[in-house]
């Protein structure tokens, strides 16, 4: 009896180990449609936004973040799925990190969630999904700052004028910002100098034709030669 049962579990063995690797074979096949597709509407996205944001700037790590997060979410989704334990004691984990940043350190935080996605994938056992993922996701940002995507041109600038608090600054220097930029937009107005004076904000996009000491010197005539600034918008240290 004891021979026979022998005999059937090594007969079964092998059928065993054959489930086995077509299981994690699935699963290294849907996980890693799932990374592809996930980065390719990324893209999609990050272009998108990059169409409609072209006007009013924005900076170059932004869409490098639109390209980061849906990957990193939808692996971690797919290593969580069946482990309820797992998942809560991730939620705990974002609950608990706090980040108290500006927009200009997206692609930071993005980089912060993709490292701790990558833990946790390799705590929960899955090493080398881990390892398949991380190599994905390097390539696919290797190329990415290879291609230069996302970076903004020098020509798309932050412009900062002050003027008089006696002095009216609406639509004063509208006809000057049409004819030398190709769009520009008032991001804020705030008083400055315990109130006696403001300082108006632009988001500008230069055009190619257009001196920047010509505007300064032109916008000077107006605000009572006052300080006029121009940074370019992805060296903003201000949001």
């Amino acid at each position: 009896m004891a021979r026979n049962s022998k005999a059937e579990f090594e007969r079964r063995l092998p059928k065993m180990f054959d489930q086995i690797q077509l299981h994690i074979s699935s699963i290294i096949v849907v996980s890693l449609i799932a990374t592809l597709v996930s980065v390719l509407l990324g893209l999609v996205l990050a272009v998108f936004y990059m169409r409609i944001k072209r006007e009013q700037g924005f900076t170059s790590d932004f869409p490098w973040t639109l390209v980061i997060v849906p990957p990193v979410v939808s692996m971690l989704i797919l290593m969580l799925s069946a482990n309820l334990a797992g998942g809560i004691a991730v939620g705990g984990l974002f609950a608990l990190t706090r980040f108290r940043t500006q927009q200009k350190e997206t692609e930071d935080i993005a980089f912060v969630l993709l490292t701790v996605v990558i833990g946790v994938i390799c705590g929960t056992g899955y090493i080398t999904y881990a390892a398949l993922f991380t190599l994905i996701m390097m390539v696919v940002l290797f190329v990415m700052y290879i291609m230069k995507f996302g970076q903004t041109s020098d020509r798309n600038m932050v412009l900062k004028i002050i003027v008089p608090e006696s002095l009216n600054y609406e639509n004063l220097f509208d006809d000057l910002l049409q004819d030398g930029c190709l769009s520009y937009q008032i991001n804020r107005v705030r008083t400055t100098d315990f109130g006696t004076m403001f300082e108006i904000t632009y988001y500008i996009v230069l055009k190619k034709s257009t001196s920047q000491k010509q505007l300064i010197d032109d916008i000077r005539t107006r605000n009572g030669n006052l300080t006029v600034s121009l940074t370019v918008h992805r060296f903003n240290s201000e949001g």
